[in-house]
């Protein structure tokens, strides 16, 4: 079907359009060695967390327990999210070794609402529960530190995969077009 797609959209749709941009294969790279760090630091429970054997491996997340005790011990929603980042890299390892096909921009498509999606789950679930992983870091007066360790760079969990969905929605946008043209 991917070849039909491109012969037959061929004079209508742009090869840039069917193959996934360079800065969205960077961020795919980044995430998934990103994810598979971090969810090796969330399984692995007791030899990487702090005062564990290998938490040497992890002194960022050692440091970023501190403000979201998800992080410090064991938490059934942690651990869940951890296997889904797992599943998620193998999902973006696919779709990096498709990256010059219009399956890979598709695809990658899904990925990229899934990820916003369980980032923006953990805000919830965060919120929902008033703050009760990350309280003690405001309690203790550390609004800055909250604000800079616990909120900001998880940001980038929603805002980056928002402009990939943003993005690839337009991209699949402007093929369907050309195909509907076509």
């Amino acid at each position: 079907m991917t070849d039909a797609l491109t012969r037959d959209a061929a004079p209508v749709v742009a090869d840039r359009d069917l193959r996934l941009p360079r800065w969205i294969v960077v961020w795919f790279v980044i995430t998934a060695i990103i994810q598979t760090y971090d969810a090796c630091y969330e399984l692995l429970g007791a030899i990487s967390h702090k005062g564990g054997p290998m938490a040497w491996l992890w002194p960022g997340h050692v440091f970023y327990s501190s403000f979201d005790h998800r992080y410090a011990g064991f938490d059934a929603f942690g651990s869940a999210q951890s296997w889904a980042n797992l599943i998620e890299v193998v999902v973006l390892v696919w779709v990096l070794f498709h990256a010059r096909r219009w399956s890979g921009v598709v695809v990658g498509l899904i990925v990229s609402v899934a990820t916003l999606w369980k980032t923006v789950i953990y805000f919830l679930v965060e919120a929902s529960s008033g703050l009760e992983m990350t309280r003690q870091s405001i309690e203790r007066g550390d609004i800055v530190g909250f604000l800079m360790v616990a909120i900001l760079p998880n940001l980038v969990w929603i805002v980056v995969p928002l402009a990939v969905v943003i993005s690839l929605g337009r991209q699949i946008r402007r093929v369907g077009l050309g195909v509907q043209r076509g």
